[in-house]
């Protein structure tokens, strides 16, 4: 979004992009819908720690804290989903001894030495809900977008806990991706949002045209509801079960939203090639003055909302930046990123906001990260 533009001087308010990863955690490959199994990642193999040194190489190239949405049923160490109702198409004589081994500990303390690098998002047990030894999509909405009854959606978020706490992990993810899209919002104390703030979840990503929709959101890309905010995750670049996928334009949405499988390649070995293809286009992309590299999550959401609910009056020596819009929404506050770049002689003053990071790049772009002033509705940029 461009907020002035002059011979001298052009400011950009620019949106983020940020790295959503669905379907990480698998450790089959397989797509198993046909015998009433998951769809899986539809991947040629079993996964192995090299699929996770992926990420974290991706993560390291765009200095992004990528988020990953965790299907995590594969990695209960006790078989504790057998009491889990519609968690596994085996029910209760579920047996996950084939992918229980020592690369579990691997991956895990990999993980957790990685943090700073990835940041595991809910994404459910299996992806799916099984009733009557059938599979339905999916595992806490159906095809219409109605929820699941709320003791099953607590007990299966209650499975995850338990399942990551095993695996090492501490605490629970501030993200949920939810599985195939389906998904409700609007309803209020009712809604699924209800349920995951209790998690201590308070950022979901979706496409919402795809969700059930009680009340309209307040925003065609962004609405909030029972303290989470939720942001339109848009189409994939490319479809979920295509490995090694050759980089293309990505989406004018702040979710670029890729699966597992895209980014790897069938011989472990040589992931490097497809995790290097799309650093290089992602950097090349978030480099336009329109668009900036969201450091995390967090700063995607934040960003995010200064972008679509932030209001701008241009005139001919200033830029206002109106906030007043905002909510007042943890997940939707904070420090945001402007791109300014000026022509010499030319320069500019920022007022209603501390500078907290500045870096001009070789075009001459200007990445300013604000924090607003306490109390100030407004952000003032002066051309001198």
């Amino acid at each position: 979004m461009i907020l002035h533009h002059s011979e001298v001087c052009t400011v950009s308010l620019p949106l983020p992009l940020f790295l959503v990863i669905e379907d990480v955690g698998w450790w089959q490959g397989e797509d198993g819908s046909s015998r009433g199994e998951p769809y899986r990642n539809g991947f040629c193999r079993r996964h192995c720690l090299a699929d996770y040194r992926a990420l974290v190489d991706l993560a390291e190239r765009l200095s992004m804290r990528i988020a990953v949405a965790m299907v995590i049923g594969e990695w209960d160490r006790n078989n504790l989903l057998r009491d889990v109702a519609g968690a596994t198409w085996m029910g209760r004589v579920w047996d996950n001894r084939r992918n229980q081994g020592p690369w579990l500990d691997e991956a895990a303390r990999y993980l957790r030495c990685h943090e700073h690098h990835l940041e595991l998002a809910v994404h459910g047990l299996c992806h799916e809900f099984w009733q009557d030894g059938k599979m339905q999509r999916a595992e806490f909405h159906d095809d219409d977008g109605l929820m699941r009854p709320r003791e099953i959606v607590v007990s299966h978020l209650r499975a995850c806990a338990v399942i990551l706490r095993a695996n090492g992990f501490s605490g629970f993810p501030r993200l949920f991706v939810p599985p195939a899209l389906r998904h409700s919002f609007g309803n209020g104390a009712a809604s699924i949002q209800a349920v995951l703030r209790d998690f201590g979840i308070t950022h979901v990503t979706t496409r919402f045209a795809r969700a059930r929709q009680y009340t309209p959101p307040v925003h065609d890309q962004l609405t909030w509801e029972c303290g989470v905010a939720l942001l339109e995750r848009g189409l994939s670049p490319v479809v979920w079960h295509q490995a090694a996928a050759a980089p293309v334009s990505l989406p004018l949405n702040p979710i670029v939203a890729l699966h597992w499988g895209n980014l790897l390649h069938p011989d472990p070995d040589r992931n490097g090639e497809i995790v290097e293809r799309w650093a290089e286009r992602i950097i090349g992309e978030a480099a336009d003055i329109n668009r900036i590299m969201a450091a995390d999550a967090n700063d995607c959401w934040r960003q995010a909302a200064v972008c679509y609910l932030g209001r701008f009056r241009p005139g001919q020596q200033a830029v206002v930046i109106d906030l007043r819009h905002l909510p007042s929404l943890p997940a939707l506050n904070g420090p945001f990123s402007l791109k300014i770049r000026a022509l010499p002689p030319a320069g500019w003053r920022l007022s209603g906001a501390r500078i907290i990071g500045r870096h001009t790049d070789n075009g001459g772009i200007t990445t300013v990260k604000v924090e607003p002033d306490p109390g100030r509705p407004e952000i003032r940029i002066d051309i001198i």
